[in-house]
């Protein structure tokens, strides 16, 4: 089944990783870090079914290779807190093949990423062969157009004019200072008390004292346009609008039923809680509220047992009519017949419920277990990392190599723990869980699901006891009426049929709430077939049509004498 999922992160120094190591980690290739020293192998990783780099037309072909595109991004980058670069992780359809994935993530990442200028390093990753997903990793800096980094930020002096405060860049003060701007520096009186002035100010007050050589500028500067797009929260919407399109462009081209969306339940204007499939949570309004499949379920039950005795009952009584005449008979093998339609018709109910549960249960059970691995390797992957972030903090400044040996161990245990907090999010994405208490509900609802089978089964294999029972009695009976009678009874059950029958289906109707009419008609096809009556029963109508042909020939030659 088809799923959505669009992940977006930021790897940055501040959080402990580098683009190195991810871009490694993701490739399954082995790169240095010149920033740290640090190298970064994960050749030996599995599961990497494609890697490549998509770059815009002005970034340098050098760049195509992995450890020369990631080492100028880690270079440019000098601060200890550097946003390195960011992540998508995307979950691919399982209806298509991988150069179908290849032709969709290379068609998205051109539209909405390449063709913007940012460098795109994509890896296909299916570890377990059945959780198809890509790693995207996008440079955050914008490029010229002689492919060299354009800054994130520019310095924005903040500038006073006429009591007016105004941010200018660097380029933009030459021109603001003919207009009559002036940059402003901190000064400080004999009092001590400190205040911006301009220039021309501080002639006027020349008591004020200038104290520092910075002039007043705003805190984080003024962002790269290209940056400020790149990093909103606009540009996110239209990443995870986009990748919903091209998904189901991608499954419409293929003739693929199945579609994703990037909205919210809430978005979308629903308001019951997510489902896992159509069908399994269908709920049903009535006087009380809300009820639970299980609660339906037992009120089947229970009509199916009422069922099973009404119809003993039913069968022990009718049994005296026996031998009292043609039309006795014809109605008692009809009604026979009705009853072993109903009794066809609820195993096949059963069967259809059943069916949906065990649909159900085998998409929540692996799923599941997955979710309990994941938190199971990602507590042991935790655990791992600060054991060995404890012992690099008692290594004295000089074991040069055992820092390196922990700081890479560290690196990778980082890398992995990302991976499998990824992993998590998309399997309770497909289970629609937002926090490990709808984890433990699903939990329950398997639990329920099973419990639910084993009674269905149990129920059905009730209905189809008593159902091979009054086949026999029927087959009995056929066999005990006269040779004589035999045409005669027939052609009254005939006559009765119809009406019987449809007293059958509004009998259904008014009690099944979701009454199935094409499930009513196999399970009369399924009757007559049992009983061997379909042959014998067209072979009755065809003679009765012939003889009604044969009538209307004669009363139209009288007429015409």
């Amino acid at each position: 089944m088809a799923i959505y999922h669009l992940e977006a992160k930021i790897i940055s120094r501040g959080a402990g990783r580098s683009a190195i190591a991810a871009a490694a980690y993701q490739s399954g290739e082995k790169l240095y870090n010149a920033y740290d020293g640090l190298t970064h192998d994960y050749r030996k990783k599995g599961g990497i079914l494609h890697t490549e780099i998509l770059l815009p037309p002005q970034a340098p072909a050098a760049w195509k290779e992995r450890q020369i595109l990631w080492e100028a991004v880690e270079t440019t980058e000098k601060t200890r807190d550097s946003r390195l670069a960011r992540q998508l992780i995307v979950a691919l359809p399982v209806e298509l093949a991988q150069e179908d994935w290849l032709r969709l993530l290379r068609s998205f990442l051109q539209k909405e990423c390449v063709d913007q200028g940012m460098c795109a390093d994509l890896a296909i990753h299916d570890p377990d062969g059945h959780n198809p997903h890509a790693h995207i990793l996008l440079t955050m800096r914008p490029l010229n157009t002689q492919g060299q980094w354009q800054a994130k930020t520019q310095k924005e002096y903040l500038c006073s004019k006429a009591g007016q405060e105004q941010g200018f860049t660097a380029q933009e003060f030459l021109q603001a200072k003919t207009e009559g701007w002036e940059k402003q520096y901190k000064f400080k009186n004999p009092q001590g008390r400190t205040a911006w002035l301009t220039p021309s100010q501080a002639v006027q007050n020349p008591e004020w004292v200038r104290c520092s050589k910075q002039p007043k500028a705003a805190k984080f500067g003024r962002q790269n346009p290209l940056c400020a797009r790149w990093n909103s929260q606009e540009q996110l919407l239209q990443w995870r609008c986009a990748w919903a399109e091209a998904v189901n462009h991608a499954l419409e081209e293929k003739q693929q039923t199945a579609r994703v969306t990037h909205l919210s339940h809430a978005a979308q204007g629903i308001e019951e809680q997510p489902t896992i499939h159509e069908g399994y949570h269908a709920r049903k309004l009535e006087k009380q509220g809300i009820s639970a499949d299980r609660c339906e379920l037992n009120r089947q039950i229970r009509a199916d047992n009422a069922l099973l005795h009404t119809l003993k009952e039913q069968l022990e009584k009718w049994t005296e009519w026996v031998g009292q005449g043609v039309e006795k008979m014809a109605a008692l093998l009809e009604q026979l017949r009705s009853n072993l339609i109903l009794l066809q018709y609820r195993v096949l109910s059963n069967e259809a419920r059943a069916d949906t549960y065990k649909r159900e249960a085998a998409y929540m059970r692996p799923l599941l277990k997955d979710v309990d691995d994941t938190n199971r390797q990602l507590t042991e992957i935790q655990l791992q990392r600060q054991k060995a972030q404890a012992d690099k903090k008692k290594l004295s400044p000089l074991q040069l190599r055992k820092h390196r040996h922990l700081s890479e161990q560290i690196a990778a245990l980082t890398e992995e723990l990302e991976e499998l907090q990824s992993r998590r999010h998309m399997l309770m994405e497909k289970l629609y869980c937002k926090k490990d208490s709808d984890v433990t509900r699903r939990e329950k609802e398997l639990a329920q699901l099973t419990l639910m089978i084993e009674q269905l089964d149990t129920q059905r294999n009730s209905l189809q006891e008593q159902l091979k029972k009054d086949l026999h009695h029927f087959t009995g009976l056929i066999n005990s009426i006269p040779e004589p009678d035999r045409e005669a009874v027939m052609d009254e059950r005939v006559r009765l049929r119809k009406q019987i029958t449809r007293e059958l289906y509004h009998s259904l109707q008014a009690k099944e709430p979701e009454f199935n009419f094409a499930r009513a008609a196999n399970a009369e096809r399924k009757i007559d077939d049992f009983t061997g009556e379909t042959g014998q029963m067209q072979k009755i109508l065809l003679r009765k049509r012939k003889k009604q042909t044969s009538r209307q020939s004669r009363n139209s030659e009288e007429r015409a004498l």
